[in-house]
């Protein structure tokens, strides 16, 4: 999975719209950039919003509905009446936008939350229900909401918690990130046929004996 586009509005303190392409300077002459600033100029929202359109979980907060969103006072900035957040990503399936939103009904009320996956190059939404949205974009991208919240988007205190993890679970995060899980079978591979040769060859020392 590769970010190509970020854009949101009303997420947490960054009230307005907000839009980052990843496919621009500084970014493509960087493999590796830090989000910096001072506590609450909206590091975290910037991670809550990739999280949030693409598994509609953040963090801190865990799994969303429209009652959370208004019970807890997240994700909508404070006297705005709709937000939205938006991921444009590439992945071995194509290229896709992953979008949730959320706006107020006439009546002053909150309406339910939705979420939708569009197929950039065709440009066509999937036919999915927004319930499925998530483990499609789990699908597609290769990673769970942990392993992506673990390694994608490490968000302030979960990297401690990387690190706690026992070794066999890490390791196997590593593994999916970096691809490298195909050593791991070709080793597991080299090893039986060594024992199925090593078997082979007692067999014909008896024989000869």
């Amino acid at each position: 999975m590769k970010l190509l586009q970020l854009s949101f509005k009303n997420i947490n303190s960054l009230k307005g719209e907000h839009h980052v392409d990843f496919t621009q300077s500084p970014f493509v002459q960087n493999n590796l950039f830090a989000i910096t600033g001072p506590t609450g100029s909206g590091k975290t929202s910037l991670l809550d919003a990739i999280s949030l359109e693409l598994f509609n979980q953040v963090p801190r907060l865990g799994k969303l509905s429209t009652t959370e969103v208004i019970k807890k006072g997240a994700i909508l900035t404070r006297n705005q009446t709709d937000a939205y957040a938006q991921v444009t990503y590439s992945c071995e399936s194509g290229i896709f936008a992953s979008r949730w939103e959320i706006s107020t009904a006439r009546t002053g009320n909150l309406r339910d939350y939705e979420m939708r996956i569009i197929s950039v190059k065709e440009d066509k939404t999937l036919d999915l229900k927004k319930s499925e949205i998530p483990n499609h974009n789990e699908k597609l991208i290769g990673l769970n909401y942990e392993q992506f919240i673990k390694s994608v988007v490490l968000a302030q205190g979960e990297f401690a918690k990387f690190l706690q993890v026992n070794k066999k679970e890490r390791g196997a995060l590593l593994e999916k990130i970096t691809g490298t899980g195909i050593y791991r079978q070709l080793g597991q591979l080299a090893y039986r046929k060594y024992g199925e040769l090593e078997k082979q060859i007692q067999n014909q020392k008896e024989k000869i004996n």
